[in-house]
């Protein structure tokens, strides 16, 4: 090649360069100028608020903003702007959001008129006891609402004086001292007394009786060690109770035998399915496992022929027990789920619920004597712990709330004298309101004025289709109600209704009653994720604040 040409080509290759080349200086220069000159101070806020949030609601460490990985991918994302240490965060960043997210929720709680309470307390992962006390009422808009008010550490014996105290610190300082119209606990007697030293009043939570109800119905007075050697319908159901946990066991920690079951399941063409274990305290962890043991029945009855050392089996008829145990304790789940709901107004469904449940379980028909044996058992706990739920006497709340329950009123009741009794008692409490010039809520009075309760409604109720409707049997007396009603007496009711405004804040203030302390108790399972084994050094108060943020941030 000449020069001459060896000099084309080379001024060729550099013009192509220039043309597909990078683009000009000026932009790269304001690129660069971008990405390094420090963020405005309202970005920074910005993102140290995004990383506040992000720690409360997936429940990080702190520690989190030391982590290289962590680090590297911020800085990818914008590499002018610095993580905040993580002293910073919990002494300073922490505070200033959880005070923010705190000022929204007083200001909300102002405008209410009657607020409800749930608590409970709890031990951490170092021995640290807190309590804990969610806040229900309704909001201007007449949305049910649910706050998290503290997660505080307990200093002392957990006594009736101390645990009033610490109680009216708390509803001193949200300052709902003349709004708080019950508090819903479990039934230890110290949290008890406590709530009545502070002379409000005191609902227990119906979850924890119908876990005892449950819990005592299978329980045997038989000893562990004298089950082998009697033989009634209630050392049956410990044997039964005993040979499945066994059964479960032995998969639990047998990789090979979970392997071979696995195999089977995909074989048959059936949902590979893990068995799951109970845990002795709840009643309903002991239904799951039965529940799962009948899914996999088949698979698992062949593959227990091969398995060397895998337990006994369950026979015929013991098969046909534990198909009555799920038959018979199904209602029982289907009502807890149904009264543990935090959208909907609950303690107004107990009533209807407990008599669903009743005329439920009643119908059922086991087919074992074992099965007969737990269904009698079943019947007199409920009965035994729920026969006054109707009744003025001890507590009035469950009978209010259901009569002023538009879906319900005395539709709901067993007995007419203790519809007739709440009646009156709800009567005499809005006269009440009225005298003493209650505000009047209009905006209310049309669902106020709803008399039968429609199927379509009934199966609303319910929540879950999968669920089993215990109000049904509603739908009859119902429509009996509607059928005897009048256009005059349809006409006198809402005349009656329209000079009583009162009666919408009656009924605002026991709607806003949960059924049970599931709200404070659900908080315990994120308490324990936040004060875990990653994060064990976090301070009480930081502990309050994350758990207040983690819980409040999404309202």
């Amino acid at each position: 090649m000449s020069s001459l040409d060896s000099t084309a080509v080379t001024h060729y290759e550099h013009s192509t360069v220039q043309i597909e080349g990078p683009p000009p200086k000026r932009q790269k220069q304001l690129t660069l100028m971008n990405r390094f000159s420090l963020p405005p101070d309202s970005k920074v806020d910005q993102f140290n608020k995004a990383v506040v949030e992000m720690i409360a609601e997936d429940m990080q460490p702190l520690s989190i903003v030391e982590n290289s990985g962590f680090q590297k991918l911020v800085n990818l994302l914008d590499s002018r702007y610095k993580l905040p240490s993580r002293k910073l965060i919990g002494t300073t960043l922490i505070r200033n959001l959880y005070d923010s997210t705190r000022k929204m929720i007083e200001t909300i709680l102002s405008h209410t008129k009657y607020v409800s309470l749930t608590s409970d307390i709890w031990t951490s992962l170092n021995t640290i006891s807190f309590i804990t006390v969610t806040v229900h009422f309704f909001d201007n808009n007449l949305n049910l609402k649910t706050y998290v008010l503290t997660t505080r550490k307990l200093e002392s014996n957990h006594t009736a004086q101390y645990l009033s105290g610490v109680l009216t610190d708390i509803i001193r300082e949200w300052k709902i001292n003349t709004k708080v119209v019950a508090i819903v606990t479990d039934s230890g007697a110290n949290i008890k007394a406590a709530i009545k030293l502070l002379g409000i009043d005191h609902i227990p939570c119906a979850a924890h009786k119908l876990n005892n109800a449950v819990k005592n119905a299978l329980k045997s007075e038989f000893e562990e060690n004298d089950i082998d050697t009697n033989h009634t319908e209630e050392v049956d159901m410990m044997k039964l109770v005993k040979m499945c946990r066994s059964i479960v066991g032995h998969f639990k920690h047998s990789e090979v035998s979970t392997r071979i079951l696995h195999e089977k399941q995909k074989q048959l063409n059936s949902p590979v399915l893990k068995l799951k274990q109970d845990i002795a305290i709840r009643w309903n962890s002991t239904l799951t496992m039965m529940e799962r043991l009948l899914l996999v029945k088949e698979p698992l009855m062949l593959v227990s022929m091969s398995l060397p050392r895998c337990p006994n089996m369950p026979s015929n008829e013991q098969w046909q027990t534990i198909n009555d145990f799920v038959l018979l304790l199904k209602p029982f789940e289907s009502l807890t789920i149904q009264l543990s709901s935090e959208q909907r107004p609950t303690l107004s469904k107990v009533i209807p619920l407990l008599r669903g449940l009743l005329l439920s379980v009643n119908n059922k028909v086991p087919v074992t004597l074992t099965g007969n044996f737990l269904k009698k058992k079943l019947l007199e706990q409920i009965k035994k712990r729920f026969d006054d739920i109707e009744e003025m006497y001890p507590s009035q709340f469950y009978a209010k709330a259901t009569l002023l329950d538009p879906r319900f009123k005395k539709a709901a009741f067993t007995s007419n004298d203790n519809a007739n009794d709440a009646e009156q008692e709800v009567q005499k409490e809005i006269a009440d309101c009225i005298e003493t010039n209650a505000p009047e809520r209009t905006v209310l009075e049309p669902s106020v004025t709803q008399t039968t309760l429609t199927p379509e409604q009934l199966e609303h109720s319910s929540h879950s289709k999968e669920q089993e409707n215990l109000l049904t049997y509603l739908e009859t007396t119902v429509t009996t109600l509607r059928s005897q009603t009048t256009y005059t007496s349809t006409a006198m009711t809402l005349f009656k209704q329209q000079m009583l405004g009162a009666l919408c804040d009656v009924a605002l203030k026991y709607s806003c009653i949960p059924a049970t302390s599931v709200p404070s108790e659900r908080v315990f399972s994120k308490a324990g994720q936040i004060v875990s084994a990653r994060r064990n050094r976090l301070l009480p108060d930081n502990v309050d604040k994350l758990i207040f943020l983690n819980a409040n941030l999404e309202k």
